[in-house]
């Protein structure tokens, strides 16, 4: 093999490992963050009846999964109201994602976003919305 050839294969794989690793440290500092916010900011009352009680970032393949995890104190009327209503709550939260610049570097990265919802009072799932970087984009 030619001097110069096996210098463009030597810089091509320094080059990848390095990209390797500042993503494995980006999801490292992701996973860091989520677990930081949790810690100084959960749980954390939006208004009378959504509460973030914990952040999680999940690494998966190139990007990883940013979870919020929100517990709704709800009466009976407002379950049932809530009940007709999942669509345009998944709506708001897509928003969210597209108009957040606290999200910025995620985005950039192509974090997918996931709200999950429980009820306070019984622990019932009502709800979860994943958004990958196609539908925020």
């Amino acid at each position: 093999m030619r001097k110069g050839l096996r210098v463009h294969y030597i810089l091509f794989a320094i080059t990848l490992c390095a990209f390797s690793s500042c993503q494995e440290k980006l999801q490292d500092r992701f996973e860091r963050e989520a677990r930081e916010y949790t810690v100084t900011h959960c749980p954390q009352r939006f208004d009378e009846v959504t509460v973030l009680d914990s952040m999680v970032f999940e690494p998966k393949g190139d990007a990883g999964d940013l979870k919020q995890y929100y517990s709704l104190i709800l009466t009976t009327e407002q379950r049932s109201e809530l009940m007709n209503h999942l669509g345009e709550m998944g709506d708001q939260n897509l928003r969210a994602v597209r108009n957040s610049v606290q999200f910025s570097k995620y985005k950039e990265a192509g974090v997918s976003f996931t709200y999950i919802y429980h009820d306070d009072a019984t622990g019932d799932k009502l709800a979860e919305y994943h958004f990958e970087k196609k539908d925020y984009e």
